[in-house]
């Protein structure tokens, strides 16, 4: 089989991937050797049950991107659909990690009513057979909403730095979703398939 060319938009997308993927080893260092996330008091028995699960997130994060920087280089087609389906799984365990340790500390909320819905967008991306690209792309256009509904209302005043790359990386990770499943739409189309 021949091997696709990158194009500018592809590579940008690579590089931009390959930022996120390093934010997120970044986060899972600065997690794991004590540090508190943004809003996050260091009182009460479950916060730091909280502070692992929102590293595991990263982790999850970073394994994501990975699988979908692959995807991309290797031409998006039908012989790696799998590594689109772990790109998109990935994304919604670490989606899934950050929910409990939300739900743990501080509790339920609208942040959690909000991840929920996120989850649950994510999961259909990722398990509903033949979506197609229209359904497809509103699923994702409702899940870049929820996103930045999420960002808003988990935004930090005190920590506000923290709090922007935080947001912006989760919906720069929402939008790769978005050029990847292009990608894939892209690709079935060129093969005559829907």
């Amino acid at each position: 089989m021949k091997e696709k060319k990158l194009n500018l938009p592809t590579i940008c997308h690579l590089v931009l991937m390959g930022l996120l993927c390093a934010l997120s080893v970044v986060s899972v260092v600065i997690i794991f050797s004590g540090s508190v996330p943004a809003g996050f008091e260091t009182s009460g028995e479950n916060y730091r049950t909280t502070i692992t699960l929102y590293g595991v997130a990263h982790i999850l994060n970073a394994l994501a991107l990975i699988c979908g920087g692959v995807y991309l280089i290797k031409g998006s087609g039908k012989n790696v659909a799998t590594l689109y389906k772990c790109f998109i799984l990935l994304v919604s365990l670490g989606v899934l990690s950050r929910l409990i340790g939300t739900f743990i500390h501080p509790g339920f909320g609208l942040s959690v009513c909000l991840m929920i819905a996120i989850l649950i967008a994510l999961l259909v991306l990722t398990f509903v057979k033949d979506l197609g690209k229209r359904n497809s792309m509103i699923v994702l256009c409702v899940l870049l909403l929820l996103e930045l509904v999420q960002g808003i209302v988990s935004f930090d005043v005190n920590e506000v730095l923290s709090s922007i790359v935080g947001n912006l990386s989760r919906l720069v990770l929402a939008g790769t979703i978005g050029i990847a499943m292009s990608a894939k739409y892209a690709d079935k189309e060129a093969r005559g398939t829907k």
